[in-house]
This record gives C-alpha cells, sequence and structure tokens, in this order.
C-alpha cells in the first residue's frame, strides 16, 4: 500500500481556524521553538558543543540536549543561565506598537 503524503502544516493551520484553543497553543509552540532555535544558532555561531555550554553554565549536557530538542523546559533561572553562558539577554518587548503609539501619546 502506497503512503499518502501530508502536509502537516496544512492540517495544523485549517484546525487552528476551527478551534481557537488550539490555534492559541499552537502559537506558543511556535514562540518556544523560536526561542530554542535562537540559542541553538547562538550556541553553534560561537562553536560551542552542548557539553562546552553545559560545563561554562555548570548544567549537565543533557539538560541542554533536552532544551534544544524540546523535551524539557528548563526552569527560569537555567534559561537565564544558559542565555548567561551564550552573552545573551531576555528583551520584554510590547507586542503591540499601535497600543504603545497610543500610550505615549496619552501621556
Amino acid at each position: 500500500m502506497p503512503y499518502k503524503k501530508i502536509d502537516g502544516e496544512v492540517i495544523v493551520k485549517k484546525k487552528a481556524k476551527k478551534d481557537p484553543e488550539f490555534a492559541k497553543a499552537y502559537e506558543n509552540v511556535k514562540k518556544e521553538y523560536r526561542l530554542i532555535q535562537q540559542v541553538i544558532k547562538a550556541r553553534k555561531d560561537q562553536s560551542l558543543t552542548q557539553k562546552d555550554l553545559a560545563e561554562k553554565v555548570g548544567v549537565k549536557q543533557q539538560e541542554i540536549s533536552r532544551f534544544e530538542n524540546e523535551k524539557h523546559a528548563p526552569t527560569l533561572n537555567h534559561l537565564i543561565r544558559i542565555l548567561d553562558g551564550l552573552d545573551l539577554e531576555l528583551k520584554i518587548e510590547e507586542k503591540n506598537s499601535e497600543y504603545k503609539s497610543h500610550k505615549e501619546a496619552i501621556k
């Protein structure tokens, strides 16, 4: 029996249109994925192995691996240590620039 090729992205988009709760959860997962990809890119750009980074921040290599493979979300403390080890920082910004502009105009 031949395999039927499916497009996961199309399936997810259809489900997200029908189910707002699913859409919100999917957006959260995408944000986590982007953050993880940025951390991996920074580590590789610095020519660090997972083991190198783990030693630098004082955690086990397995913790870095589980984080990068989306098997385990680190504590906030460990995430900050990982970012510090890569000379990165977490920056908080308002999402809605229209709201921000309106808020500044009111001042």
